[in-house]
């Protein structure tokens, strides 16, 4: 009776720690976050801050956004995603590659962001 005791004992701690560790987890353990990036673009065409270095989470929600004015297209390498220069601006995806990949201005080639994901 006494072994059937600390067995009831050890079934219930396991029981909660189980339950401890679902809830700490949330959805299933899955990486889950939104990153917003912007690109601004000064009145001479160039990028204000020069060319920097980006990091979102494998499996983040990347908004991409294009403030003033370019002529060209934005091509996030990689992905294979374009922000046209006529166009809303506005360019959402799941980074779901990780890696390390380049943000170019697409006719000239000019780096913009060295974006990675992991």
């Amino acid at each position: 009776d006494h072994g059937c005791r600390m067995s009831r004992r050890r079934l219930v701690a396991a029981a909660a720690l189980v339950a401890l560790l679902a809830s700490c987890s949330g959805d299933g353990g899955a990486v889950s976050s939104e990153d917003e990036i912007i690109l601004e673009f000064g009145d001479e065409g160039g990028l204000v801050g020069g060319v920097r270095r980006e990091s979102v989470d494998l499996g983040a929600k990347v908004t991409m956004i294009v403030e003033g004015s370019t002529d060209e297209q934005v091509h996030v390498h990689g992905y294979d995603l374009y922000i046209e220069p006529e166009g809303p601006g506005v360019l959402e995806f799941d980074a779901l590659i990780p890696g390390r990949f380049e943000v170019e201005l697409e006719q000239s080639g000019q780096l913009l962001i060295e974006l990675t994901v992991s």
